[in-house]
């Protein structure tokens, strides 16, 4: 894949500050679009809290992506233990910028800034979201 994250300024979840997904830290990062409504979404959250703990040097973000209750969102990400940073899309700005598939959709961002891999659909194991993180950003 070619570009990066666009240069789109989107509110954190729970709080009135802002993020800029282009001015991320040139880190290997993992962005994980999510919704609470999403029954793929809520099953993929163990591994995703999993792999934070496992992949040393790899940051990760979440993207509540169009989500009406953004009250119930903040519960859900607080219940499922997930503790990195998570932005809020709710007017789905990111749709026609990535072209996101339908969620949970997962792009891997490697230090340059360019998006190095795309993962639609739920991750089924810890094992895969390593084994993606692997060959994407060269993590271990």
């Amino acid at each position: 894949m070619s570009g990066g994250l666009p240069a789109t300024a989107l509110a954190c979840l729970g709080t009135d500050q802002e993020v800029n997904l282009a001015g991320l830290p040139r880190e290997p990062t993992i962005v994980n679009l999510w919704a609470q409504w999403c029954a793929p979404c809520r099953e993929e959250a163990p591994f995703l809290r999993e792999g934070l703990a496992e992949l040393d040097g790899v940051n990760f973000v979440g993207v509540n992506y169009n989500d009406p209750k953004l009250d119930w969102a903040v519960e859900f990400a607080g219940l499922v233990g997930w503790i990195y940073p998570h932005v809020i899309d709710q007017d789905k700005t990111l749709q026609s910028q990535l072209r996101v598939p339908g969620l949970p959709t997962t792009y891997f961002v490697s230090e340059d800034g360019s998006i190095a891999g795309v993962h639609a659909g739920p991750f089924e194991s810890t094992a895969q979201l390593r084994e993606l993180a692997s060959e994407y950003l060269g993590v271990e």
